[in-house]
């Protein structure tokens, strides 16, 4: 078993032998090899776990980890901030001050500046938390804002621009009470926020509601709404009808099928350009997958392995668990009968190497086969080596360590994409949707990723992963941004992580798929990580002559630092140093450009 996150260290394969599960017996299926993570703390902190939420708080550009605990009488939640792979628990501080019975959570910046700030709900009757983000680690609670003096038994959240103004709006999902209502509020600038008490939302009164989904259900740009309701209850799906309000949709399959419904996940299964809709039911009942026809029109499969079983399903995602070009689903299951531990679920998507949208259950292996009770959970490539891994919030006995499985990769090619939003008017790239176009055994096929504030009951991710398949080199990327604005890159490099920011093209990759003059170069800085000054040299060949040159630094979030050279550049080599000055540490980009040439690398200030 891996004990650490060393992405260089080699990658090593086990073999399991799978038990008869009390529910389930075993079939067949044979998963790509995952190796389960026994050492460091974020496997090894008991709790009463909820929320799994990987997000980059600290801006230095890779993914720290946020769990959520909610236990009764109160528990504080955990927080692990990633250096350099591994993740190391941190303390006395906003998020994990607070002693809460907490559920779901949902990360962004709600006041664009940059910096991720949090809501967590409470259930119990309790308080929720509303956090901004100060950065160096610092946050400010948001006492007298009616997320938080709105009490009630809350399950999760998530952020979305529902009314197209640049501002991140929250919606809450609540359950328990006869008088329950979901609550949506609206961002009014500045960090505040009003209740909305009118409309479709807020008149569904007496729900019992778990997962809920901001999701352009119909391809109009604008963000829908969906929302699981358990006990019996029919899910719920609003129309957003682009002035800011909403309209109930009633009589297609995913509002008529009642169930014990915890969560939902959005993802285009069968590569055909619309989001999907996986609900995962509990109580020993059996999911439901709906295939999106357009204009808010469902088809239910009724017979396939991701919806012939009964279980105890808690939460759900899709992911591209083995980069063959298909969205793969894992679900979660949690509180079944008394002292009965369940197993979690991984059904493999056949799409690309049958030609057929259908799923195998996969069997073997520590990730479907570990016993106890997982709420939340979210796909996230922690290691930075292209492809998903996966980390679960466990809650059997109300302190039962997390579990954490790193993907052992194959020979597949991928690109996982961040995206930065243009400026303070829209800096959030949350409810954005990426398109990129790969070849999948010879064919071209549009691959659909999207931005969440939620992505299942109780999980987030924000970088958009792809699995690319046999792909040699993504000719088109399309990029629809929250604000309204497309924009396409083309030329893109498999196998790499690179950030697009609006406006502004790629930032912080290695290479960026162009063709490039022999003798066009951009070195690594020196020294690397540096504190305060670096050098950096380039060099311009003969064969282009006298050109323009820019040499420009760029933060994580592809706001432009400094300007270092801009002029005619005759052929030769170049040396500049940079002197950091008053900027924070963390990581930052340096971009060499010339007419439609450009090369950017990445150094770290370290202060």
């Amino acid at each position: 078993m891996r004990n650490n996150f060393n992405r260089n260290a080699p990658k090593t394969f086990i073999f399991i032998l799978a038990f008869t599960c009390l529910l389930y017996p075993p079939g067949h299926g044979i998963s790509q090899s995952f190796t389960k993570v026994t050492s460091g703390s974020f496997v090894n902190d008991g709790g009463a776990s909820r929320s799994v939420n990987f997000v980059d708080y600290d801006n230095d550009g890779d993914l720290d980890l946020y769990v959520s605990n909610g236990k009764r009488w109160g528990q504080r939640s955990f927080l692990y901030r990633n250096d350099g792979g591994n993740f190391n628990r941190v303390f006395n501080t906003g998020p994990v001050n607070d002693s809460l019975p907490f559920d779901g959570s949902s990360w962004a910046d709600f006041n664009n500046d940059g910096l991720l700030d949090f809501c967590t709900v409470t259930w119990y009757d309790s308080v929720s938390v509303l956090y901004k983000n100060d950065g160096g680690g610092n946050f400010t609670f948001l006492g007298s804002s009616p997320v938080v003096t709105n009490r009630g038994f809350s399950e999760t959240c998530s952020w979305g621009d529902y009314d197209s103004d640049g501002l991140l709006d929250l919606i809450v999902t609540n359950s328990r009470s006869n008088n329950s209502r979901n609550r949506l509020y609206k961002n009014t600038g500045s960090g505040n926020f009003v209740s909305v008490d009118s409309g479709a939302v807020y008149n569904s009164i007496g729900l019992l509601s778990r997962g809920v989904n901001w999701v352009d259900i119909d391809n109009d740009r604008d963000l829908d709404i969906f929302i699981a309701n358990e006990s019996g209850a029919v899910n719920y799906m609003y129309k957003n009808n682009g002035a800011g309000y909403f309209t109930g949709i009633t009589g297609v399959p995913p509002t008529t099928s009642g169930g014990v419904s915890w969560s939902s996940s959005w993802g285009d299964y069968d590569n055909d350009g619309d989001l999907d809709l996986f609900v995962a039911n509990n109580e020993n009942q059996k999911n439901f997958l709906f295939r999106n026809e357009g204009n808010f029109g469902f088809t239910q499969i009724l017979n396939d392995p991701i919806v012939n079983e009964n279980g105890y399903f808690a939460s759900s995602g899709w992911g591209d668990y083995d980069n063959d070009g298909d969205l793969d689903m894992f679900v979660t299951q949690a509180y079944g009968p008394a002292n009965v531990p369940l197993v979690n679920c991984l059904y493999k998507n056949l799409l690309v190497e049958s030609g057929t949208p259908s799923f195998e259950k996969i069997t073997d292996g520590e990730i479907v086969n570990d016993l106890g009770y997982s709420f939340g959970f979210a796909w996230a490539d922690w290691d930075a080596d292209g492809d998903l891994d996966l980390f679960t919030a466990n809650t059997y006995g109300e302190n039962q360590n997390n579990y954490a499985y790193l993907n052992n990769g194959n020979a597949n090619k991928w690109i996982i994409i961040k995206l930065a939003g243009a400026n303070a008017t829209n800096i959030s790239p949350i409810s954005s949707k990426v398109k990129v176009r790969a070849i999948l055994s010879g064919n071209p096929v549009w691959l659909i990723r999207t931005v969440d504030g939620q992505s299942g009951y109780c999980g987030q991710n924000m970088d958009l992963h792809f699995g690319l398949g046999n792909t040699p080199v993504i000719d088109s990327i399309v990029v629809e941004w929250s604000s309204g604005m497309t924009e396409t890159y083309t030329g893109v490099q498999v196998n790499q992580i690179i950030r697009i920011v609006q406006g502004s093209g790629i930032i912080g990759i290695e290479n960026n798929g162009t063709e490039l003059p022999e003798g066009f170069n951009l070195e690594q800085n020196y020294p690397n990580p540096f504190n305060p000054e670096t050098t950096i040299k380039f060099s311009i060949p003969n064969a282009m002559g006298q050109k323009n040159i820019s040499l420009k630094i760029y933060d994580v979030n592809g706001k432009e630092v400094t300007n270092l050279a801009e002029g005619k550049f005759s052929p030769g080599e170049y040396e500049i140093k940079w002197m950091a000055g008053n900027n924070p540490s963390g990581v930052y980009f340096y971009k060499l450009n010339s007419a439609n040439l450009s090369i950017t690398k990445k150094m770290i200030l370290i202060k």
